[in-house]
Order: C-alpha cells, then sequence, then structure tokens
C-alpha cells in the first residue's frame, strides 16, 4: 500500500536487509554490483575516491549483488525507498543477461504470461519472469528509475566513468511515496514434505530438460526446509543421470524460462581463466588456479590411456577455500572416464541451485566433455551430476512456475525406458512366463503359476530400476494370473453336469 511522505527518506529495505551493505541512507543510487564479491568491489570504490564509501558524501544509498533471482525483490525494494532514481551496475557478469533484462524492463515493461501452468509477468522480449503481486507498479518504476551498466571491475576508465555518471545524474530531493508490495509467500507455515529417503533420490533421464522436470518435482515433494540464505528446500546427495546429454530444443527450455542464447554464452566463460575481480570462476579453476590447465592435462591422460582413471580434476582448493572468506566454487569436482566405448563425466557440486543454475550448470559441463571428447576423438557418453546440497529457492522469481507444474503437471510425452530392460509377459500352458529383456535380448526367464512368485524372483534379482515399470509390471503379472485362474475354472467341452 503507498503512504504518502514529507520529510527526506532513509533506505529502509523490505527483503534481503542481511544482503544488502547501505553506504548512505539518504542517497539516490543503488549499486548493483552483479557476481563480484563485495569486497572486489569495496576496493575498486576505495580506490576510485574514498568518498564513495562516506556515509556523509556518497551518493549510493546501498549496494548489493544481483545473480538473477532477486530481480523483482531488488524492484520491491526501489518502490519502498522512492528516494533511488538511479541504478548503476558494474562488476563481474559472467555473460548473463541481467544487465539486458533490466534494460529491456525498463524501456519495454511487462507481459502477462504464463510459465509451466503459473500466471506470471514477463520482461518483454526476454526469459525474465516475475510473479503477479498486488501493488507492484511496474510503469511507476519505469517512469522514475534509470540504468547504466559500467562493465567489470577491470573495465579501462572504470572510475572516471563511475565518477562522471554520479556528478551528471539528476539529484532526487529524497521524497517520496513508499509503496509496500507482498512478495507472495511460497512456502507456507504449514508447508510438509512427503516421505523419503532424504539422501537416496536418484533421476536418470535421457536429456537435460526431461531431468530437471523431475528434479524440480522430487525437491518440491520431498524436500526438507533448511534455513539458508533464507529458507530452501533441500536434497542431500541428489544424483542425475544424462544418458543423452545433447542440447535441448529451444522452445522447450523457453517453455520453462531459458534462453538458449545465454547458455551457449555461459558455456565459453567455462574456458575463460580469467577473474576479473571475481573470488573464483571456474575457467580459472581449471586454468590458472593452480598453475596448470587441468583440461589439458586430462586429454593427455586419456590420450595416453584411454582406460585411465587418473582423468580426475578437483575445483576445490581446502587451504584456500575452506575458511570461507570469501566465494567458493559450488561445483567442486570432474572425473572423466570411458565407459562402453565413450566418454562419460561425473560432476560433483557441494551445493546447487536447482531453480536457477543446475540447468545452465549442465550445459556447462556438457561445453567440457565435448571438449574433451573431441580432443581425445571418443564419442560422448552420459553425464552424472550429484548435487551434495540441492536447494529450491521459495523467493526465487522461478518458484511460483515450479509449484504450478509439481501440483499440474502436464501428461507425459512417452514412455520411461527402464535402463535395467524390459519384460514380456505371456502365459506359457500352465503357467505365466515373464522374460526379461534388453535391446530384444533374453536376460532371463521366470515361471510360475503365481504372480507373487514370479514378483519376488525379480526383486532380488534387481531387474527393475522404474517405480512406472514394476507398477506395470506387477498389473501385467496379476492379469495373467487372473486368465490362468479362470482358464482352470472352464468346464471341458462334453463333460457330465451335475443333477440339477
Amino acid at each position: 500500500m503507498p503512504s504518502t511522505a514529507t520529510e527526506r527518506l532513509d533506505f529502509q529495505p523490505l527483503y534481503h536487509a542481511d544482503r544488502l551493505t547501505t553506504v548512505n541512507p539518504h542517497g539516490d543510487v543503488g549499486l548493483i554490483t552483479l557476481w563480484s564479491p563485495w569486497k572486489a568491489v569495496e576496493r575498486k570504490l576505495v580506490e576510485i575516491s574514498p568518498d564513495l564509501l562516506d556515509p556523509g558524501r556518497s551518493r549510493i544509498a546501498v549496494a548489493a549483488n544481483l545473480y538473477g533471482d532477486g530481480m523483482f525483490a531488488m524492484f520491491c525494494n526501489l518502490l519502498h525507498n522512492p528516494q533511488v532514481r538511479h541504478l548503476i551496475a558494474l562488476g563481474a557478469d559472467l555473460d548473463l543477461p541481467t544487465c539486458d533484462e533490466i534494460e529491456a524492463f525498463l524501456r519495454d515493461g511487462l507481459q502477462e504470461t504464463e510459465l509451466m501452468g503459473a500466471a506470471l509477468r514477463r520482461v518483454i522480449g526476454t526469459g525474465r519472469t516475475f510473479p503477479v503481486a498486488e501493488g507492484f507498479d511496474a510503469e511507476l518504476l519505469r517512469a522514475r528509475l534509470s540504468f547504466r551498466a559500467l562493465g567489470r571491475l577491470s573495465t579501462p576508465g572504470l572510475g572516471e566513468t563511475l565518477l562522471t555518471a554520479l556528478d551528471e545524474l539528476p539529484r532526487s530531493d529524497g521524497r517520496g511515496s513508499r509503496v509496500t508490495v507482498e512478495i507472495p509467500v511460497a512456502l507456507p507455515d504449514d508447508y510438509a514434505y512427503l516421505p523419503s529417503d532424504l539422501g537416496g533420490h536418484q533421476v536418470i533421464r535421457r536429456t537435460p530438460v526431461e531431468a530437471w522436470d523431475e528434479l524440480v518435482t522430487r525437491t518440491l515433494r520431498f524436500g526438507h526446509p533448511v534455513k539458508v540464505k533464507g529458507q530452501r528446500l533441500e536434497l542431500l546427495n541428489a544424483k542425475v543421470v544424462i544418458t543423452e546429454p545433447a542440447e535441448d530444443p529451444e522452445e522447450a527450455l523457453r517453455e520453462r524460462g531459458f534462453a538458449l542464447d545465454a547458455f551457449h554464452a555461459y558455456q565459453d566463460r567455462m574456458f575463460v581463466a580469467d577473474l576479473d575481480g571475481a573470488d573464483y570462476t571456474y575457467g580459472n579453476r581449471l586454468g590458472e588456479h593452480f598453475g596448470l590447465d587441468a583440461l589439458a592435462v586430462a586429454i593427455e591422460q586419456l590420450r595416453a590411456n584411454p582406460e585411465s582413471r587418473d582423468a580426475f580434476i578437483s575445483l576445490w582448493d581446502t587451504a584456500f577455500d575452506l575458511p570461507g572468506e570469501h566465494s567458493n566454487p559450488c561445483l567442486v569436482t570432474l572425473f572423466f572416464r570411458r565407459s562402453q566405448g565413450a566418454l562419460t563425466l561425473t560432476a560433483t557440486y557441494r551445493a546447487h541451485n536447482l531453480l536457477t543454475a543446475w540447468l545452465l550448470n549442465v550445459y556447462g559441463l556438457m561445453a567440457i566433455q565435448r571438449h574433451v571428447a573431441e580432443a581425445i576423438d571418443m564419442p560422448i557418453g552420459p553425464i552424472t551430476v550429484i548435487s551434495h546440497s540441492l536447494g529450491a529457492d521459495p523467493s526465487s522469481d522461478r518458484y511460483p512456475a515450479a509449484v504450478a507444474r509439481v501440483r499440474d503437471p502436464r501428461p507425459q510425452r512417452g514412455l520411461d525406458e527402464d535402463p535395467n530392460g524390459y519384460f514380456v509377459v505371456s502365459l506359457d500352458g500352465d503357467v505365466i512366463l515373464a522374460e526379461h529383456r534388453f535391446e530384444g535380448a533374453l536376460i532371463k526367464q521366470y515361471r510360475s503359476d503365481r504372480a507373487d512368485r514370479i514378483a519376488h524372483a525379480v526383486a532380488a534379482d534387481l531387474a527393475i530400476s522404474l517405480p512406472s515399470h514394476a507398477l506395470w509390471l506387477g498389473r501385467e503379472l496379476a492379469n495373467k494370473e487372473h486368465a490362468l485362474r479362470a482358464r482352470r475354472t472352464v468346464q471341458p467341452r462334453g463333460a457330465a453336469r451335475p443333477p440339477a
């Protein structure tokens, strides 16, 4: 609800106060530091001019990262603080479209849309979506705010450009009417998760998008709420096997709020070793941090011995990362291994943001796997992703759409194929015959006149890995046993009938 104010306003955040750095509460500029850690930005600002951080002289009201999630909360904070009239972005953008999305919002506005069954508002011309929240006045923000992106911390002339921009921007009188927008609460107080083995969830799917869909469903149904950077739904040691890691159709990504060109830009960044003000990048950990080109060494290992089990890369530097004095990498290991003539890749993540980062990260892994496979002339095999702490953030811009998809899932297109093979069930004389096959080849036959005996034998052999397959087989065995019993009760033709 709007409120009037005749006195000079001070900065009062509604959301994510613990993630913001207030400089001058009466300032009229918000500083967006993207992926660059605040300590690196702080050093750069002091180098440019100590006045930039002087609470009594700086025009900067507040500074904060903006990784992607949180853009809607940022705009809600700005509606509540109308004295902030300008946004300036500087820092590492990792070639992600955050600045482009802000520019598109201010230039073109929002349009009504639907994502995975949820009604949302989309920044026109982008994949960025916002929840539908009462009181969110996009037009007021568009009329009031200005925005400039100044580049990375290493951009030549950054200091002069920043100082000139701060000097030339029109000054706010520090007054205005606050608007309070309540972001829809995605995780209710009575949230209840379904029972499961929290650390035992495994997904085996053909494509990245199919794997992500199931992982979202599992996390939102079985995830436990934990307090990590707010509140998250968490699964431990979630394992995903993508059997055919290849680029998904652009439309399939767009349906889920992702942009293929952003994924391509991220893939390119996996091979850039320059930190450029960030605490870490995966390209740096693979290329310079440990003093060697890790991928090149792994390639040489596999060229010399395709069966090598030494092509293992750690991106975690215990002495540097464990004290926790800076941002630490989420991707911590890569393991390349030839299996059935193809190059497989297993990656482990220390912490994983499911809704925004998981699918993006998989595309980065696909680029790495392709790079190594081409260098050693080996076909591409499955990618396995293990997430030690997999979290879904209820405050994420993507969370409402994910909830809608889980609550009202769309029909499956095609049948799930069990990697353990399939069954052919028939009647063979007076018994049920269940043949376990794989790609047409017979693995084992199970025979009995009782369905439960075959079911127990199949379970003992671990011949089925998918619940859907087990349900189907149980139904088929029961139907065949019913048909067998019906056959036995039919009187033979010409048999004597009992007297009436």
